[in-house]
């Protein structure tokens, strides 16, 4: 088996020739593009692959035919009529902060303002969820009802609590493994999994469910129901929040109604004027051109927005997107700028310093940690544990140390389910959740080091002495000339590509690359005829490949800078080819 540099295999996929031709035939697709996509096609889109091939608002499915939305809308409506105070309570993450905006613009729309506020956890105060905590303070605030979303349906004691105290509970969630229920005393649970429930899609983010919500409201408000051109004119704009907390929670894109909600919000985010507080966010994440896509909303906007939950309060995030005032706007802007700097600056540095905690021989479970006053903050390892998994490709736990406490993440190679290597050492924490790949968890700081033990226990088990060499799946082999702009154009837009459709890996075999030159001291640049090919972080390799000939993969893309479009072929891996062996 042929090892790459970072220590990866590679396989090639045969072509499913069926699916090629009749994509070919279907939406007049050359060959390369057909075979890029033919991969991961769902079995449904084949039936019907021109409306899969525009994703459009019809897709978006009758929000009734979610579980407990026509008690949810009752519920709501007679708040509204009765003139109650409601809440509006959620993560801070991304896919929280754009449902809290979500709820509040469709409540505010029928409610009006007065009544209506939000409240977002403060991580170092609160922690994760909807809290005891929080419900208390509503119930001291006067509040009647809570809307929570991407939090509440594993909070049973905080709804438990707020019921006690006299406050009504609607939740949105989608943190539920399929056929499980949420809390009992919730009033209203919408969640797509939960037992009962027959929505045709399953994979909505919470902010989908948000949608959901926002969707059923309109289409039964006496103000708005009689008049579905304004209905589906409010949608469209609330899908540029969807797209957003879609693509940033990396749920399925290969529901049709998940693509819809990415296309349609990337649209809108395209070629829709926006408030003052979403362009100063588009300013500071260098979007200020108007062009939007999958990978600038992961790669600029996404970490912007997580930054303000990491390391201050996502709060600001919620304040800035509702600014009216431009001025303000850009100054609460520039502030989720410096904090997402911030972020980078730290998680540099703890990566550094948790890479020189990793103990040698290197374990079947790596556990790194450190004290939070000693820049281990619990904001970033998560960040920091994917780093180090994809560095060392073993499961990583890195832990943040404050007192009597640990706060951990997980981040798992395939071979070790993350929860189930927690489960294995339940005894030791204090809580734990999360799934296959990722997982989080308090444990008092005694027990780090028999949970060390415990974890590199478990992997070894699971992992029978095998080595770890994570292989990458290539969809095609390719020649260099034929990636056109045109060609790869026409791949982009059959997206968007995400998880469950994954951007196609394609390989470019036997080639020797003139004249690369190095950025930053760390990012390999060069040219195969029309086609720029970067390769971030990879100068460190370099050495070992400039003078022989390689193969690379990567993911091929449009360059856009200074209104001009030139095609793009983004690196992630390389070995020396075949014949350089010889």
């Amino acid at each position: 088996m042929q090892v790459s540099v970072n220590g990866k295999s590679w396989t090639l996929l045969p072509p499913k020739i069926g699916h090629v031709e009749k994509l070919m035939r279907e939406l007049s697709l050359s060959r390369f593009v057909a075979t890029c996509i033919a991969h991961h096609l769902p079995s449904d889109a084949l039936l019907n692959l021109e409306d899969w091939a525009s994703p459009n608002l019809e897709q978006l499915h009758d929000p009734f035919f979610m579980k407990g939305m026509p008690s949810a809308i009752e519920r709501i409506e007679r708040a509204i009529q009765d003139n109650e105070r409601i809440r509006i309570v959620t993560d801070y993450d991304v896919d929280g902060t754009t449902s809290s905006l979500i709820l509040q613009a469709v409540c505010g729309i029928l409610a009006g303002r007065e009544l209506l506020d939000y409240h977002i956890p403060n991580r170092f105060i609160e922690g994760y969820g909807f809290s005891i905590q929080a419900a208390e303070q509503a119930a001291k605030d006067k509040i009647n009802l809570i809307i929570t979303a991407d939090i509440g349906i594993r909070d049973a004691a905080a709804v438990t609590r707020a019921r006690q105290l006299g406050v009504d509970v609607v939740i949105c969630d989608h943190h539920l493994p399929a056929g499980e229920t949420g809390p009992q005393d919730a009033n209203v649970i919408l969640c797509p999994p939960q037992q009962g429930c027959a929505y045709p899609n399953a994979g909505l983010a919470a902010c989908g469910v948000s949608l959901k919500l926002a969707q059923a409201l309109l289409s039964r408000s006496r103000k708005y129901a009689s008049n579905p051109d304004k209905v589906q004119l409010i949608v469209r704009s609330l899908l540029k929040l969807a797209a957003i907390g879609t693509i940033a929670d990396v749920v399925s894109l290969a529901t049709s109604e998940n693509r819809a909600i990415v296309q349609l919000g990337l649209h809108a985010l395209r070629h829709t004027p926006h408030s003052p507080g979403l362009q100063a966010l588009l300013n500071v994440s260098q979007l200020s051109d108007g062009w939007v896509d999958v990978g600038s909303i992961g790669y600029n906007i996404a970490p912007r927005i997580n930054a303000a939950g990491r390391i201050d309060d996502a709060k600001i995030v919620v304040d800035l997107l509702l600014c009216k005032d431009p001025k303000r706007a850009r100054t609460l802007a520039s502030r989720i700028n410096d904090l997402n700097t911030e972020r980078k600056g730290l998680q540099e540095r703890l990566v550094n310093d948790a890479l020189l905690s990793v103990p040698e021989p290197l374990p079947a479970f790596v556990t790194v940690s450190g004290e939070v006053s000693d820049g281990w903050h619990s904001g970033i390892i998560g960040i920091v544990a994917g780093r180090l998994r994809d560095h060392l490709n073993r499961s990583v736990a890195v832990i943040s140390v404050s007192g009597d406490i640990g706060r951990g993440s997980v981040r798992s190679v395939d071979q070790v389910h993350a929860v189930n290597a927690l489960t294995s050492a339940k005894s030791l924490l204090n809580r734990f959740g999360g799934h296959a790949a990722a997982a989080g968890f308090d444990v008092p700081s005694v027990h780090i080091e028999p949970l060390g033990k415990a974890l590199i226990e478990f992997a070894e088990k699971e992992m029978k002495g095998k080595p770890v060499v994570p292989n990458i799946e290539v969809s095609v082999e390719a020649l260099p000339e034929l990636l056109t702009l045109k060609e790869i154009q026409r791949l982009e837009d059959l997206g968007p590509f995400g998880k469950d459709n994954p951007r196609p890996v394609v390989q470019l075999s036997c080639i020797r690359p003139k004249h690369a030159i190095v950025l930053k001291e760390k990012h390999i640049k060069f040219s195969l005829g029309a086609l720029s090919c970067i390769w971030f972080n990879g100068a460190e390799h370099w050495s070992q490949l400039k003078a022989h000939s390689i193969d690379i993969i990567g993911e091929v893309g449009v360059n856009r800078y200074n209104q001009r479009s030139s095609p793009q072929f983004i690196i992630r891996d390389a070995r020396l080819s075949a014949s350089s062996h010889l």
